[in-house]
């Protein structure tokens, strides 16, 4: 029986998702191998993948990964740069940094690794990690929490959805943003470098830019 495309998940809620899809599409294409892309929680996502279940996660931080995954086959030219942010009701509190938080009762996503670390490490007054960003920021704005942390262009697009977007807003600059990775289970190491090769390609090409313009042209108003 002949083996079917390829899964390959990602933890990544709009419109982020959307764009790493098309991004992962082209990508498969180019080096001839079919592929299905998978909304997931993060961090069932990435049990799939390291079970053997599923065979990719798009996209992680190496450094919130190498530690608990050490397994996993990263490839070896990121795919997009993510920005990490805090989100608050307004007037929103001044955080410049992680450390900024440590004052504050923090909530953020399971999964969400560099998150989830640095939250961590900071210890802030409380710190709340739920299944989904839609209880997160009902959480503040029920005043539960006083920060929540998710992706920069995913929360946005969550506080619009929820209908909070006048009420929440966020902080600039970002707490981070980082390169990130696409991650094979192991009987895919060989695929790596090929995609590697592709990806720089259509980097070098512009597409990579493009596809990310044509997402945030859909959104002026999270822009």
């Amino acid at each position: 029986m002949a083996a079917g495309p390829l899964r390959i998940n990602t933890g990544f809620t709009p419109p982020v998702s959307g764009l790493l899809e098309q991004i992962m599409i082209e990508a498969f294409k180019r080096v001839d191998v079919e592929m299905s892309f998978y909304e997931l929680p993060a961090e069932r996502s990435l049990k799939l993948v390291v079970s053997g279940v599923d065979d990719g996660d798009c996209c992680r931080i190496p450094r919130a990964i190498r530690r608990d995954y050490p397994g996993l086959i990263r490839v070896p030219e990121s795919v997009y740069v993510a920005r990490f942010s805090a989100f608050a009701k307004r007037p929103v509190p001044e955080v410049l940094s992680w450390n900024d938080l440590k004052p504050y009762n923090v909530a953020t996503v399971t999964g969400w690794k560099i998150i989830v670390n640095n939250l961590r490490r900071v210890s802030p007054a409380t710190t709340h990690v739920v299944d989904h960003p839609q209880s997160m920021f009902e959480m503040l704005q029920r005043d539960r929490i006083d920060i929540a942390s998710f992706g920069y262009l995913s929360g946005l697009w969550r506080l619009k959805q929820q209908g909070l977007d006048r009420e929440i807003e966020v902080i600039d600059p970002p707490l981070a943003a980082e390169p990130l990775y696409l991650y094979l289970h192991p009987k895919h190491e060989g695929l790596a470098p090929r995609l590697a090769t592709v990806l720089r390609k259509m980097k070098r090409e512009g597409l990579i830019e493009q596809l990310t313009m044509q997402v945030l042209e859909k959104l002026p108003l999270i822009q």
